[in-house]
């Protein structure tokens, strides 16, 4: 039987997310919410744990841009943003909704939309901060 292949980053993103939870022991839950985004929901059913996580996958160090400043796009707990999914070797960076609140963190530009700067999220305290969800 054939493997099935990625053909999108957002798929590459999808499968490595599932991965690297997986690797520190997170069930992952992964549903289109729209064409642009996916609802991510990891849990530890064992111990009663459940985290709704906001992702975004890249083919090299971007912005992130959040639609409705309001709301940040929809309930999520964590955002993971995924670099160079398409390299040997992604990078991974961890952060929490309040994390991406701190004031003077996001960009406002091009209409109310917020944008969330490479330089703002690629600290290494959120790089491969995995032990972020511990607090959970």
């Amino acid at each position: 039987m054939a493997r099935y292949v990625p053909k999108t980053v957002r798929e590459y993103g999808r499968i490595h997310l599932a991965d690297r939870l997986g690797d520190h022991g997170w069930q992952c839950f992964i549903a289109r919410r729209s064409p642009n985004e996916d609802e991510v929901i990891a849990g530890m059913p064992e111990q009663g744990l459940e985290v709704r996580l906001k992702f975004h996958s890249q083919e090299s160090s971007q912005a992130v841009r959040f639609y409705n400043s309001d709301t940040l796009d929809w309930d999520w707990e964590y955002l993971v943003i995924t670099t160079y999914i398409l390299e040997e070797t992604p990078v991974t960076y961890l952060l929490s909704r309040a994390d991406v609140g701190v004031d003077g963190r996001m960009d406002d530009e091009f209409g109310g939309a917020l944008w969330l700067q490479p330089e703002e999220f690629c600290a290494d305290e959120f790089k491969e901060a995995w032990g972020k969800l511990a607090g959970v």
